[in-house]
């Protein structure tokens, strides 16, 4: 089974990012535990940077769902090396774009909504 994740980054003085949040606020508990907030400011030069450049991410808001994925390779010595990484899966720019689209990616790939 895959595990995924929801990467919803944001930035300071950001009028959409400050939109999304409060459409955030008002989802159910649920819902609001599933979500990653990665607060990012561009140009950033804090811990989220890597994430922010592995995950192609340079405007916010943007949400981007990630699945945890291994990439090997073969050593010198014939053995193999193992790393997990994060594969962005489906990518959401925009407040509107999140909010519109934001409650069937929780179905989607949560188990903020269990099947019934």
């Amino acid at each position: 089974m895959k595990h995924y994740e929801l990467y919803v980054f944001t930035q300071d003085n950001c009028l959409p990012c400050w939109r999304l949040k409060n459409f955030v606020e008002t989802l159910p508990e649920a819902d609001q535990q599933e979500l990653h907030y990665v607060p990012m400011k561009l140009p950033a030069s804090d811990e989220h940077t890597e994430l922010a450049k592995q995950l192609k991410v340079d405007k916010t808001p943007t949400l981007v769902v990630t699945c945890k994925g291994e990439q090997c390779s073969i050593d010198d010595e014939g053995f193999e090396d193992c790393d997990y990484v994060l594969e962005p899966v489906e990518r959401f720019i925009g407040a509107n774009s999140i909010i519109e689209h934001l409650d069937a990616t929780i179905d989607a790939y949560t188990y903020a909504h269990p099947p019934e």
